[in-house]
């Protein structure tokens, strides 16, 4: 884990992170373990979320693939970028975002436009797991598109404290349609 270290005393550690009474946060970072897409099939857990957005596949993959859009759609999403000096977005692009308070560096494991797109965990300000991908595809669904969410991941903790006590599972499938009305919202104007 990395620390940066605050300019006042004392800091007091939390398990997400530190603060200190400057108002000065110190960040402590959790490395997860560097995976690829092949752990989709051998991770402890994986969760597979469906929906149907009523967009084209090409207007969803747009809104996907805008990682500054998320903030307008995905719930919780404070912000999200492209790492500056990565190049294009695309496979091995870095990702960075807050959500929830929670900082994430991602990179980009597959593009395909406009029908496959996904991403590692590499490190983050939580211990949400050790390892962890997650992969959307797009379908064509006459003239709408069916979203699939796959998530893998190694869970440092039981995850249900993400979920103040609600099945992991449940609180996915929660996520998952909250998300999908704002993707809805957001591509119909009304977000």
């Amino acid at each position: 884990a990395t620390l940066l270290i605050c300019n006042c005393t004392p800091v007091h550690f939390t398990a997400y992170g530190s603060w200190c009474p400057g108002g000065e946060v110190a960040e402590i970072w959790h490395e997860l373990r560097k995976v690829g897409l092949e752990f989709i099939d051998v991770a402890p857990r994986l969760y597979c979320l469906e929906a149907r957005v009523a967009f084209s596949i090409e207007e969803v993959w747009s809104a996907l693939t805008d990682a500054e859009g998320w903030a307008r759609w995905f719930p919780g999403v404070e912000w999200a970028r492209y790492a500056e000096g990565t190049g294009e977005p695309g496979v091995d692009a870095l990702r960075q975002s807050s959500v929830g308070g929670v900082r994430y560096d991602e990179t980009m494991l597959v593009w395909e436009a406009p029908y496959r797109w996904g991403y590692r965990i590499d490190r983050t300000t939580a211990p949400v797991a050790r390892a962890q991908v997650e992969i959307t595809e797009l379908e064509p669904d006459g003239n709408g598109t069916q979203v699939i969410w796959r998530l893998a991941t190694d869970p440092a903790e039981d995850l249900e404290y993400l979920a103040d006590g609600t099945p992991f599972a449940t609180f996915l499938q929660q996520l998952h349609e909250e998300a999908m009305k704002g993707l809805g919202d957001y591509l119909g104007g009304t977000r």
